[in-house]
């Protein structure tokens, strides 16, 4: 057999032939990572969360002298802020602490009465008032008076509390400072 038609290939040939598709394979992987690294469309997520906000805000403590006839004394309307970031709504009340009370005589007592009146709102939810008027009625053992309102979704709001003391006969009570305090409620739904 002639030494160049040798069965087995030279063993130079074989190393080129293995350098050869090793280059081969080499560029192929090159290529393929540069093609799918390139990018033709990417997306950046922009987020903002917004805290839960349920808030009362009650106007400066106001004071009034009686005019000395038999009408109900009747305090200038008083705006409360609420605000009720709550998807589902909220409920605000306006309870008193009890009649109006004497403050050195406490059996001496005068009822009070609660009107409650939405000045403004904006949000998407509505408002509704769920109970506008209240009174109170010692003499009866009914010492709160409460009003109420609620929305039923993201809502923010003003509401006139219109608060009176209720005379009867004036000189029927005796002389002096009587007092009594509302407390505004907020919660979820």
């Amino acid at each position: 057999m002639p030494e160049n038609l040798s069965p087995l290939p030279a063993m130079s040939s074989i190393r080129h032939v293995f350098l050869l598709a090793t280059w081969c394979m080499f560029a192929m992987a090159c290529l393929h990572a540069t093609t799918a690294s390139a990018q033709l469309q990417s997306r950046q997520n922009f987020a903002v969360t917004v805290p839960s906000n349920l808030s009362i805000t009650a106007p400066p403590n106001v004071g009034m002298m009686h005019n000395q006839t038999d009408a109900n004394q009747t305090f200038p309307l008083q705006r409360w802020r609420v605000v009720g970031n709550s998807i589902r709504g909220v409920t605000v009340s306006f309870s008193t602490d009890g009649p109006f009370v004497h403050n050195t005589d406490t059996t001496s007592q005068r009822d009070v009465q609660l009107g409650l009146s939405i000045a403004s709102s904006s949000g998407v939810g509505r408002w509704i008032l769920t109970q506008a008027i209240d009174s109170t009625d010692y003499a009866n053992r009914d010492s709160y008076a409460t009003v109420s309102a609620m929305s039923n979704g993201t809502a923010t709001a003003t509401f006139d509390l219109q608060v009176s003391f209720l005379t009867d006969t004036y000189g029927s009570f005796p002389a002096g400072l009587y007092e009594t305090t509302v407390t505004g409620t907020i919660t979820a739904n």
